[in-house]
């Protein structure tokens, strides 16, 4: 048997419904699948378990990472920690499966080797009906440096300890996998002979938008920034990458720790407050919940202040909300990422809250 991986979080149900309608067909039932709601808002949440309740062959795993960046490393870590077969294909939400994709992966497994396959991409208006798979028109296809569907040997993803948890957004976890899984030994092999997969549509993703201080998290050339870890990793032959508790699930009740923090100090945007927080009080805080709210201070757009500025008789400096956006979630992802974190921009964009427990 096979287990089919989803790493999701707040995406349409629709997709989920194609994708899984499109395994009932499948020739060859020997598989189950494995849905790892990566902190979807608890509404979302709620629909995705009755929708999923319709398919006897998924099992659904919810993490409490609601206010934590999206991590599709991480979200398919805490699968890989349920997984009870000896194979795991990585799936997405947005794939529908050619009947006998199943059989296939049956041929195909070996522990030696890591198999990724081509995707055919649908267009915005063959996306907006259901019909049998070959009638779909392909309007392109995934070249080898996508290397996200892939089907692994559970034995090779422990040995390397998984998908490296430094990645979060998007980029680079997929090629990373496969170049530690060859440093360990196997081989790569990109399936390319029929495309077996479809891609449903959606819109492509802006990078310029990183550049904005958003509610959902967003860091500024995350794409670049991940790139560089890749090749860090390529550059030193890298195997294991991660924690020793890699795959950790966030309980409801860590999570309610946080969110129910009732010692919040206030911190102005001040560049040597935010510095002096970043270097001193995160690193040097232990066994204790750090909570702290981040908001501007009323004198930074004041006559005054501007007046003084404008004639540099004040050396006041401060950082922009998107600036401590930034500085406080590069120093999560770099080392803090195994801790229980919370980090929301509130809705007006005006404060930012972040509390952690050391």
């Amino acid at each position: 048997m096979i287990t089919i991986l989803y790493p999701f979080r707040n995406r349409e149900l629709f997709r989920i419904k194609n994708s899984l309608d499109s395994l009932v067909l499948q020739s060859n039932l020997n598989f189950k699948v494995l849905f790892v709601d990566y902190g979807s808002n608890p509404k979302v949440a709620i629909e995705v378990q009755n929708l999923l309740n319709e398919y006897d062959f998924v099992d659904y795993l919810y993490s409490y990472h609601i206010d934590q960046p999206w991590s599709r490393s991480k979200a398919i870590n805490i699968g890989l920690r349920n997984v009870k077969t000896d194979f795991v294909f990585i799936a997405d939400i947005d794939l529908l499966f050619h009947k006998d994709f199943v059989a296939l992966l049956q041929e195909l497994k070996n522990p030696t080797k890591s198999i990724y396959f081509q995707v055919g991409y649908l267009s915005e208006q063959d996306n907006k009906e259901v019909k049998p798979f070959d009638n779909y028109t392909i309007v392109s296809k995934s070249i080898p440096e996508g290397q996200g569907l892939s089907l692994f040997s559970m034995d090779a993803l422990r040995a390397v300890n998984g998908f490296d948890e430094f990645f979060h957004f998007w980029g680079a976890e997929d090629e990373d996998i496969h170049s530690r899984l060859r440093n360990f030994g196997l081989s790569t092999v990109f399936f390319d002979t029929k495309i077996y997969l479809l891609h449903q549509w959606h819109p492509v993703f802006n990078e310029s938008n990183d550049m904005e201080l958003t509610e959902e998290p967003k860091i500024s050339n995350i794409f670049n920034f991940n790139k560089q870890k890749l090749r860090f990793n390529q550059k030193n032959n890298l195997i294991n990458v991660n924690f020793k508790d890699w795959g950790k699930l966030l309980t409801k009740n860590d999570y309610e720790i946080l969110t129910n923090e009732t010692n919040r100090i206030t911190l102005i945007n001040k560049k040597n407050i935010v510095d002096h927080f970043i270097n001193i009080i995160l690193p040097n805080t232990h066994e204790s919940i750090i909570s702290v709210r981040f908001q501007e201070d009323s004198h930074q757009h004041s006559l005054k202040y501007k007046f003084k500025r404008m004639l540099r008789m004040t050396k006041i400096e401060y950082c922009s909300l998107k600036n401590i956006n930034d500085l406080i979630l590069l120093q999560l992802i770099s080392h803090y990422r195994d801790y229980p974190y919370c980090f929301k921009i509130n809705t007006n964009k005006k404060t930012i809250d972040f509390s952690i427990k050391k």
